[in-house]
């Protein structure tokens, strides 16, 4: 190859991958908004059900990936607003989800992306209803994706032969290529922050003929899931103990599903070339199972996981207030508007602390940490805000 050729195909596979996760951004968007506000009030009102709490993160796992759920869940359990218990099974339920919107784009739709581009686009111009517009917006993103992806092929595509031999080392056929496998796809993934991005090009590798058995993938899947979960554990930096708890138990999660993953490498690579003959949906097939499996293991045990997480993240500082809003309450007027003052007094204290903060920072010294603390108090501010307004609405509708 020469330089010239290296520099196309760089920015090729780059800018497919650009618009691939622009693509995947904007679907995720649209189908959030098209969602509504209620899902969020659904989260908040998360009871200790843990199979209604997997369900519900498979829904959010869909709309924004594991990554994008974890990050709101730290949110809300710093805000108080939801306990490690309940934020569990939502976890594991988000990681679930990302696979399934993950075997939607293994079907080869590459083809018509630009129908799927125009259709959406029409419909988010001319549709009457701003729901079908946010629906239009979400077929939109879904398309650009597939584009991205066809980019990334159609680039690589000419120089397989090239670059077969290059990625040949990276395979399940040996520890070493699997150990190779599974550090790069978890470096590639927390740079750019989405285990999607990384499997749609996986995905693109295998529509482009260089990645052509499962062997190939199976450590680029592994290495995915956990790598996603550096964006829960850097939104956690500076939360309190709880928030940082829930961010570690999506990578706890994460790692207990790779390590079982490769002590069964064989049973899965056994299983999986039985669900298709075709290398792209077996990674698909590859990805959900392994979240599957291991969701079943954790899932009945979920007080036994919580013991384990705080053995390991222990804290000589007290626990963090819990808010007070509890939908129980709301049978006993008397007793509801009781916990809406405690509530109040509760991010009175939050308010007070940034107040002195602010008063000392301004005044005396420029500490970003500081700042940081405010700004994450802001926060946890406007989620109670929210969630207050929520609890007296259905309140007052009684």
């Amino acid at each position: 190859m020469s330089a010239g050729d290296i520099f196309f195909l760089v920015f090729a596979v780059l800018g497919g991958l650009a618009l691939f996760i622009f693509g995947m951004n904007v679907m995720t968007d649209g189908l959030r908004q098209a969602a509504g506000s209620r899902l969020r009030d659904i989260l908040t009102r998360t009871t200790a059900n843990r199979y209604a709490g997997i369900g519900l993160g498979s829904v959010l796992g869909l709309l924004i990936h594991s990554s994008g759920t974890s990050v709101m869940l730290v949110g809300f359990v710093n805000a108080g607003l939801m306990t490690l218990v309940q934020a569990i099974p939502v976890v594991l339920g988000a990681n679930i989800g990302t696979t399934i919107s993950m075997q939607a784009i293994s079907f080869r739709l590459g083809d018509y992306a630009f129908f799927i581009i125009t259709m959406g686009f029409i419909l988010r111009m001319v549709a009457p209803s701003l729901r079908f517009k946010q629906f239009g917006t979400a077929l939109l993103g879904f398309g650009l994706l597939f584009l991205g992806m066809t980019i990334m092929s159609d680039a690589v595509k000419p120089h397989r032969e090239t670059l077969a031999p290059l990625l040949e080392g990276i395979s399940a056929d040996t520890w070493r290529g699997m150990i190779l496998g599974v550090l790069l796809a978890t470096a590639i993934t927390a740079v750019i922050q989405s285990s999607g991005a990384t499997i749609g090009m996986c995905f693109a590798l295998i529509q482009a003929g260089v990645f052509t058995s499962i062997e190939q993938t199976f450590p680029i899947v592994l290495g995915a899931h956990i790598g996603t979960c550096a964006t829960a554990l850097l939104s956690s930096i500076g939360a309190n103990i709880q928030a940082r708890r829930c961010a570690f138990s999506h990578l706890l999660f994460n790692v207990f599903n790779v390590a079982l993953a490769l002590m069964a490498k064989g049973f899965f690579l056994w299983l999986i070339p039985l669900t298709s003959d075709d290398v792209l949906r077996q990674t698909a097939n590859m990805h959900t199972a392994v979240m599957l499996v291991a969701a079943i293991i954790i899932i009945p045990v979920t007080p036994w996981f919580e013991r384990v997480i705080l053995w390991i993240m222990r804290s000589r500082k007290p626990e963090p207030q819990p808010s007070y809003l509890d939908e129980g309450l709301l049978d006993y007027p008397e007793k509801a508007l009781e916990a809406s003052i405690l509530e109040l007094q509760r991010v009175a204290r939050i308010c007070a602390r940034s107040l002195v903060i602010s008063a000392e920072t301004l005044l005396f010294a420029h500490d970003r940490k500081m700042i940081m603390e405010i700004k994450r108090n802001e926060k946890v501010v406007n989620e109670v805000k929210i969630s207050m307004k929520d609890y007296l609405t259905l309140l007052t509708s009684r």
